[in-house]
This record gives C-alpha cells, sequence and structure tokens, in this order.
C-alpha cells in the first residue's frame, strides 16, 4: 500500500472536505511548460531522485499523492484568489510528499539542485474529490467548483489550488483518485 499523509477530516459535504494535517515533508522541483509538459518533467525529476538518484543511492518509498501548482504571483495570507486561470505556458511546482519516516535532516542529498525540500505543519486544506485522467481542461474546471463552494461557505483561499494525483499513470480515468486542494 503506498503512504500519504495523514489527515483528519474536519467537514465532508458530497465530494468537498476540510482537512487538518498535522505535517509532512515536501520534495519539490519548479519546472517549466504546459501543465501536462510540467507534470512529466517535474515526475521524472523527482521519479529520479526517490529511485536512487541521491548521495547515498538511497531508494525512497513511493507516496501520493503527486502534485502540481502554477506558479505566479504570490498570493498575500489574507487576500482571497480572484479569477485566476492556468495559463498555457508558465512555471509549476512539482511535489512528492516523502515518507513520514524521515526527517528534513534524515533525507539523502538529491545529486540534482533543483529538489528542495520543505517542512509542513498544521495545515488546514478545503479539498474537491473526483476521477478521471487530469488534464488542464478538467483543472480548471474543479478549481472554479472548488472557489465556488468556499464562496458559498465564506472561507477564503490562502494559497495557490493544488492538483494532487494519487495513481499510477496505468490506472483507468473513472478508477483514479484526484483532488483539488487549497490551504484556508
Amino acid at each position: 500500500m503506498t503512504e500519504s499523509p495523514d489527515y483528519e477530516v474536519e467537514l465532508r459535504d458530497g465530494d468537498f472536505e476540510i482537512r487538518h494535517y498535522p505535517g509532512y515533508i515536501l520534495a519539490q522541483v519548479d519546472v517549466e511548460g504546459n501543465f501536462r509538459d510540467a507534470m512529466l518533467r517535474g515526475f521524472s525529476i523527482l521519479a529520479d531522485y526517490i529511485f536512487g538518484n541521491n548521495r547515498r543511492r538511497e531508494e525512497i518509498p513511493m507516496t501520493t499523492p503527486v502534485t502540481g501548482v502554477r506558479l505566479g504571483e504570490e498570493i498575500p495570507m489574507a487576500t482571497p484568489v480572484t479569477e485566476e486561470k492556468i495559463p498555457e505556458e508558465g512555471n509549476y511546482r512539482i511535489s512528492f510528499t516523502m515518507p513520514s519516516s524521515y526527517t528534513i535532516e534524515t533525507l539523502p542529498e538529491p545529486l540534482d539542485k533543483r529538489i528542495r525540500f520543505r517542512a509542513e505543519k498544521n495545515q488546514r486544506f478545503a479539498a474537491l474529490k473526483f476521477s478521471g485522467r487530469v488534464n488542464e481542461r478538467m483543472a480548471e474546471q474543479k478549481i472554479g467548483e472548488l472557489r465556488e463552494w468556499l464562496r458559498k461557505n465564506s472561507l477564503k483561499p490562502r494559497s495557490r489550488f493544488i492538483v494532487a494525483q494519487y495513481n499510477h499513470p496505468a490506472v483507468p480515468g473513472f478508477l483514479r483518485r484526484n483532488e483539488i486542494l487549497v490551504k484556508i
């Protein structure tokens, strides 16, 4: 079974949830390209790291989800996101969650200097769960749905919207687990 970050569901409303994540570590890389190309490039760089391309030549177990977020103008913590659209070309941050058995100090040092780590603690997220094979158009649609649910529930996003994918590419679309996440 593939490890995912632990969280507690605070509220469930159909496919929408509010969650509390106590803590996790992300391995991240920033890549340029369109939605699909950036995800593939970022995944490849991070997969290379966990499959042993690190100073200790240590393999790290795969975890889920693999996440991607469109980079751009920083969003102040108190400002809601308004009409943000994923452009055709841009910069994306692709992330793997590291297994919970590691700390930032115990993770093997990457040979690829583009990879960096970030520890997250006590985060609250709104999530929208859905199936299918994620593409840019679907991501935009689901972000819009989550943005509307947040508005109706008087919740303000405090980060960029994150596309999270949990399955191996060979899994058929109707069986795939995906989410749109945003800090609140």
